[in-house]
C-alpha cells in the first residue's frame, strides 16, 4: 500500500499497481444483484474492485462477465479471479460490442449490467498514458494502447475549427475557440508532444481561479475523442436493452455531466444523447422503472477515504 502514495510522475507502466477502490460499493451491490444465480455483466472491469464484490455475493452457479477495452485490465482480472473459474469470464473488448461478446458465449439474456464510467486508478496513475494533466507525459489518452489515434495526433493535426468543436461539445468549455486557436499557433513552432506542453498553453489563457476545471474539461474532451467514448456508451446502451431480462437491473456510475445526461435520458426511455435540449431526446423506446429518484452520491466519509469518488453519480433502473 505504501507504493500507492507515490506521485503520478513516479510510476511507469510496469510499476503501477492494479489497485481499485470501488466507488459507492454498498449501493452498487444492493441495486445490482437480484438473483444470486443469475448472469451479470460488468462492462467496465478496470481493476476489478466492483467485480470482486459481485463475485462474493453470487452463488457458484452464477456467471459474471467482465469486459474492458484495456487488455492489461482483463489480463490482471484473469489472474486475480482465477479462484472463481467457471463463474467469472474476462473479455477484452468494448461495451459497444456487448451483443457480439454475449453471443460468443451463447448468452441470450442477462440479469444485470454494471458500468463504472470513470478512468481506472491504474490508467490515471500511469504517467506515460497521459490521463493526468499533472504529469509531464506523452499525450496518449488511449484506453486501448494498440488501437486508434492519440491525443498528440489530435492536437497536432485537427483544424482549429475541429479542435474548438471537440472542446465545446465534449468538454462544454466556453474558452474552446481561444484554446484551439492558441494550440494551432503553438504547433507551428514545434509539435505539441506532452501533457506539460498542452497544460502550459491552457495555463497561459486562463486565470488561476477556475484553471483546474478548464484543464479537466479539455482533457475530458480529448479523452472522449480519442476513445470514442460517448458513441461507445450510446451504442452499448441501445444494444443491451434487448438482452436484459424483465426485471434486470442497470446500474451506472458516471463522473461527467455528459455521460450522466445520457444515462438519465436512457432510463427515461428516450435516446441516450449527450447534447443539451429536448430536441435530441426523440420518442420513447425503452421501458424502465427508475430505482434512484435522486442521483446517489458518495457521503463525506467515502470521499475522505477515496477523494476520487467525489464526483461520482450513481443511477439505477430496472427493465419493466
Amino acid at each position: 500500500m505504501d507504493g500507492l502514495k507515490k506521485t503520478v510522475n513516479n510510476y511507469t507502466q510496469e510499476e503501477v499497481p492494479f489497485f481499485h477502490e470501488p466507488v459507492l460499493w454498498k449501493e452498487s451491490v444492493s441495486f445490482f444483484i437480484t438473483d444470486k444465480s443469475g448472469v451479470y455483466v460488468d462492462a467496465t472491469l478496470g481493476g476489478g474492485g466492483h467485480s470482486k464484490l459481485f463475485l462474493n455475493e453470487l452463488n457458484s452457479d452464477a456467471v459474471l462477465i467482465g469486459i474492458d477495452r484495456d487488455k492489461q485490465a482483463t489480463e490482471h482480472a484473469k489472474k486475480r479471479f482465477k479462484g472463481f473459474s467457471g463463474k467469472f469470464i474476462a473479455v477484452n473488448g468494448r461495451f459497444s460490442e456487448i451483443s457480439e461478446i454475449l453471443s460468443s458465449y451463447d448468452i441470450e439474456e442477462i440479469n444485470g449490467l454494471f458500468l463504472d464510467l470513470g478512468i481506472s486508478s491504474h490508467q490515471l496513475d500511469t504517467a506515460e498514458r497521459g490521463f493526468s494533466y499533472l504529469s509531464d507525459s506523452p499525450l496518449d489518452l488511449r484506453m486501448d494502447r494498440s488501437d486508434g489515434i492519440t491525443a498528440e495526433d489530435i492536437v497536432n493535426s485537427y483544424s482549429e475549427h475541429e479542435l474548438a468543436d471537440i472542446f465545446y461539445n465534449y468538454g462544454e468549455e466556453r474558452l474552446s475557440r481561444r484554446i484551439a486557436k492558441r494550440i494551432v499557433e503553438r504547433r507551428t513552432v514545434s509539435r505539441i508532444k506532452t501533457s506539460k506542453e498542452l497544460a502550459e498553453i491552457i495555463r497561459s489563457l486562463t486565470p488561476y481561479k477556475g484553471r483546474v476545471k478548464v484543464m479537466s474539461r479539455i482533457w475530458q474532451a480529448l479523452r472522449f475523442e480519442v476513445n470514442n467514448e460517448l458513441n461507445d456508451l450510446r451504442k452499448g446502451l441501445e444494444d443491451v436493452y434487448t438482452l436484459l431480462k424483465p426485471g434486470a437491473r442497470v446500474v451506472v456510475i458516471s463522473y461527467e455531466s455528459l455521460m450522466d445526461r445520457m444515462v438519465k435520458r436512457y432510463f427515461k426511455g428516450v435516446d441516450p444523447d449527450f447534447r443539451r435540449g429536448s430536441q435530441y431526446m426523440g420518442e420513447k423506446k425503452y421501458d424502465f422503472q427508475i430505482l434512484t429518484k435522486k442521483v446517489v452520491r458518495p457521503d463525506e466519509s467515502e470521499i475522505k477515504k477515496n477523494p476520487r469518488a467525489k464526483s461520482a453519480l450513481l443511477r439505477a433502473a430496472e427493465k419493466v
